[in-house]
């Protein structure tokens, strides 16, 4: 694959942000493993607040929200249940609040979460995953990358722990990194869409089609007349440089 020392300094520096975020579901998904063990769990046993409320506490916090969203039937006294906290700022202070999704089934305003994909991906590979850029229509409303990875029970998917990132601040920090950039610059998913631009003419959400990112994530080499792609170790994401 063809890189250039820019991008590839762009690349590590989402790398370095990927492996930071994951650190923050272990810790929380560490928390989980006592208390989903029992042999009833309740949503009272859940012991994840305190460790939530510190990652989203801080002023400078790059996390918007943090929790974990359980598995069907896994609580006793919940089919369906989000332990989740978001903060925003008022009066220029940040403030924690628990998300009040509607989790009973019955209820019109119910969501069934097991199909988005930061739950439904890491219950079908097993492994971690990023969500995004996408509008989070239940959490932030703004543009979100969301970091989920799954919780085991006994060998038994659980749920998810996850972390939610605003894309503005992912934007602002990783902008710092391709100012020193002299070409257009472009992270993208999987799907091809824009994370993070260097050229306004490339925004957040927007589609560049017809890429062989696939390939690029599988570490293939196909030729593409217009783009050069890097990695960014195992995250869903390459860096874009035009040839």
């Amino acid at each position: 694959m063809t890189t250039t020392t820019n991008a590839m300094d762009v690349a590590q520096w989402v790398s370095g942000f990927g492996r930071w975020a994951f650190d923050q579901l272990d810790d929380i998904t560490s928390l989980l493993q006592a208390p989903l063990s029992l042999t009833s769990p309740r949503r009272s046993d859940l012991c994840i607040e305190r460790r939530c409320h510190e990652l989203l506490a801080d002023p400078q916090t790059p996390v918007a929200g943090a929790g974990a969203v359980l598995a069907p039937n896994v609580l006793s006294d919940a089919p369906y249940w989000l332990e989740w906290w978001t903060v925003e700022s008022r009066g220029g202070s940040h403030v924690v609040t628990k998300l009040a999704a509607e989790t009973d089934p019955r209820a019109i305003g119910f969501r069934d979460y097991t199909e988005l994909p930061w739950y439904a991906k890491p219950f079908e590979t097993r492994g971690r995953h990023v969500t995004g850029p996408y509008v989070d229509y239940l959490c932030t409303d703004q543009y979100t990358l969301t970091f989920t990875q799954p919780l085991f029970v006994s060998g038994s998917f659980a749920g998810v722990a996850g972390v939610d990132v605003l894309v503005a601040w992912f934007e602002e920090h990783l902008l710092d990194v391709m100012e020193t950039i002299d070409r257009t610059c472009v992270l993208v998913n999987a799907a091809g869409r824009v994370v993070t631009s260097s050229d306004p003419t490339w925004v957040t959400g927007d589609l560049i089609r017809q890429l062989p990112v696939q390939a690029w994530l599988d570490a293939a080499e196909p030729d593409h007349p217009d783009w050069c792609a890097t990695r960014c170790e195992d995250l869903p994401f390459v860096v874009l440089t035009p040839r």
